[in-house]
């Protein structure tokens, strides 16, 4: 304790008179400093009026000079400097206290202050390291009255008080961590019970304020996104239920594609069998009507093999069987397969390939489908008398080579508002949808798919009236082993006949 001290000098100093540990006597401007005239404190013990003035009781006998923060009777915090000195022969002391000037907590300037006023959101100010409530708004009062049910006012108290189950929480963790280490902590959608019940969830963030290389403060900001958290999590529900449904329709297409196909099947091997062994039989009435319900099954088939893919896709069921192969002889050979059609129609295809034996690691019968349905696509929008231009040639995109597989048709092209839609599902040009060119609209949706499957991209560029480009990627291989039999390749298979008039059952040739 500091030397007795000459109390002639005090005149109306910021001053208490302490007597026998109970306040006997104190100096107005300590009432102008804090508040409290001599009837607050007037035979208080001085451990009652330290709690009320500092928020705990102040053992000045081990302390003969402490700094602290003092709240005023309006609960408004001041950082002050106090000196204890010992009056006279008996326990008689005199506690004198001097404001220090604290910009963070007594300037109207300081961004603390604006923070607190000048936002709807929750905002405290703590001291470090023993986390003592020193300042905040009335939405960060409103939100620990709300959520730790305090009684009273909880300006000057230390979070353990403010909230009981604070020692040893994952809360106590990460303050302790701020002050430590002055780092930032970010919390979102913090979810807590207000006092009625009701769920809220809050954006909270602790900052630190540093003075002289400490942590000195720390900033609680609370963001109340009850609102907007409420709604996510109702749209991440409506979307899990749509999920459910949607898989429960995906698994039922399945089971009806799949019931439907058998029948399909049957009816198009008896038309087979029928043209093989009755063929010397049959008239060319009965031939025609033949070729309208085999042209009609194939498009059933068509479409069921394309709502069964589309459902393995999606469900993660597709199997792939990838191998490396001479993409300009495979591309070569589905030309050929489709050649009887494009003629039919007065459609002249040509092909080109500007690169040397292109090795691509792909499935044979996927890219099959693939190009099949470009190809069909460019038939069926192609008027008669124009062309189709199949081209392969080499790319470098993003430091890799590239092999492209363009399919060039001079048909009725695509608007431009609406080249997105064409790769949606069940998706539709409405304008150029005419009885010479129907479809479902899966076709290139899952064509995108499937592409997507094998490593690759597809793009799309179309004019209206003029034509439309459609360009698949895939990446080159340098070395590899061709690992399928190029008879195979060179020569369209029975399935490659079968899959192309499948594909193309669906064009009308002036009939």
């Amino acid at each position: 304790m500091a030397s007795n001290f000459d109390t002639s000098k005090l005149n109306d100093g910021t001053y208490l008179m302490v007597k026998n540990g109970c306040v006997e006597d104190m100096g107005y401007a300590f009432t102008s400093l804090t508040g409290y005239t001599k009837s607050d404190f007037y035979l208080k013990s001085i451990s009652e009026v330290t709690h009320k003035l500092f928020g705990y009781d102040l053992d000045l006998e081990r302390n003969k000079v402490s700094d602290c923060f003092l709240f005023t009777k309006s609960f408004e915090v001041i950082e002050v400097l106090i000196r204890v000195y010992k009056i006279g022969r008996g326990d008689n002391k005199l506690y004198l206290f001097k404001q220090k000037i604290n910009f963070v907590l007594n300037s109207e300037l300081s961004f603390v202050d604006k923070l607190l006023k000048d936002n709807n959101m929750g905002v405290g100010l703590y001291s470090s390291p023993e986390l003592r409530l020193l300042k905040a708004n009335q939405e960060y009062l409103e939100y620990i009255q709300d959520v730790y049910l305090a009684e009273g006012n909880p300006i000057s108290l230390c979070f353990d008080k403010i909230n009981t189950n604070f020692i040893g929480s994952k809360k106590q963790n990460q303050l302790l961590n701020v002050s430590e280490t002055g780092e930032t902590v970010y919390l979102k959608e913090q979810q807590i019970i207000s006092r009625n019940g009701d769920y809220r969830y809050f954006n909270k963030s602790y900052t630190p304020i540093a003075e002289d290389g400490k942590v000195k403060y720390i900033i609680a900001i609370l963001d109340d996104v009850t609102d907007n958290t409420l709604e996510k999590k109702h749209m991440e529900e409506q979307n899990a239920e749509l999920k459910k449904m949607i898989e429960m329709k995906d698994e039922m297409l399945m089971l009806i594609s799949h019931e439907l196909k058998t029948p399909l099947a049957i009816i198009t091997s008896s038309i087979q069998t029928l043209e093989l062994v009755c063929k010397n039989e049959l008239s060319e009435k009965l031939r025609k009507y033949l070729n309208k319900i085999k042209q009609n099954t194939y498009r059933q088939l068509k479409l069921v093999n394309n709502i069964l893919d589309n459902t393995r896709v999606n469900s993660g069921l597709f199997r792939m069987n990838r191998i490396c192969v001479d993409i300009s002889l495979l591309t070569r050979t589905i030309i050929d397969s489709i050649a009887v059609f494009a003629e039919r129609k007065g459609i002249k295809i040509s092909f080109s390939n500007s690169m040397t034996h292109p090795i691509i690691y792909t499935d044979v019968d996927i890219y099959e489908r693939i190009l099949l349905n470009l190809l069909s696509n460019a038939v069926k929008f192609t008027p008669e008398g124009k062309s189709i231009e199949v081209s392969i040639f080499q790319m470098l995109s993003k430091g890799i080579q590239q092999v492209c597989i363009q399919v060039k048709d001079n048909g009725i092209g695509i608007p431009n508002d609406q080249k997105e839609l064409i790769f949606e599902r069940f998706g539709r040009v409405d304008r150029i949808v005419t009885r010479h060119s129907e479809g479902t609209g899966i076709g290139l949706y899952l064509v995108k798919m499937l592409v997507s499957l094998l490593d690759g991209d597809i793009k799309l560029e179309s004019k209206e009236g003029v034509g439309s480009t459609f360009t698949l990627i895939f990446p080159l291989i340098k070395s590899c082993k061709i690992s399928v039999d190029p008879a195979r390749i060179e020569n369209p298979s029975e399935q490659l006949i079968t899959a192309s008039a499948i594909e193309f059952s669906d064009i009308y040739y002036g009939a």
